[in-house]
């Protein structure tokens, strides 16, 4: 590349960011999933997505409600995401740890105990990426993958 090809690149880059800027969130989200990622810990794989799936397409789009299904080998995590009048509330229930769920999002975590029935609830969540991380009593980490809610 020479440096009339840099002088034209950097010209397309200058209106680009005037024309079609990134949003503003889309920053913070990618420095959140990248400063939050933990190599010590196992990664729940995506068993189910309600939105994703065959009766996403036949039920009521306006139900407010997401089933998100996570599983390794010996812990499961169930999530429901339910939309209340703009305001999201989060259940959770875990099957094979106890301990605690840390809510991570793009701005904040929240850390909330695991009932010894297995549920954990937060409220008010902001839309955006959003992942949960067990912490168990053992010591043991898993978590799922970030999904935009």
């Amino acid at each position: 590349m020479n440096h009339d090809d840099e002088v034209l690149i950097g010209r397309l880059r200058a209106i680009a960011a005037l024309v079609d800027d990134p949003p503003s969130w889309l920053d913070q989200t990618a420095r959140a999933a990248l400063s939050t990622r933990r190599l010590d810990g196992e990664l729940a794989e995506l068993m189910l997505d309600s939105d994703l799936s065959q009766t996403a397409l036949v039920r009521a789009a306006e139900d407010g409600v997401r089933l998100l299904s996570f599983e390794t080998a010996s812990v499961s995590i169930e999530l429901q995401i339910e939309d209340v009048d703009g305001r999201l509330t989060l259940r959770g229930l875990v099957s094979g740890a106890s301990g605690e769920a840390v809510i991570e999002m793009a701005s904040e975590s929240r850390i909330v105990p695991i009932s010894a029935q297995g549920w954990f609830v937060v409220v008010d969540l902001p839309r955006g990426a959003v992942r949960v991380r067990l912490r168990a009593l053992d010591g043991t980490t898993v978590t799922t993958s970030w999904v935009s809610v």
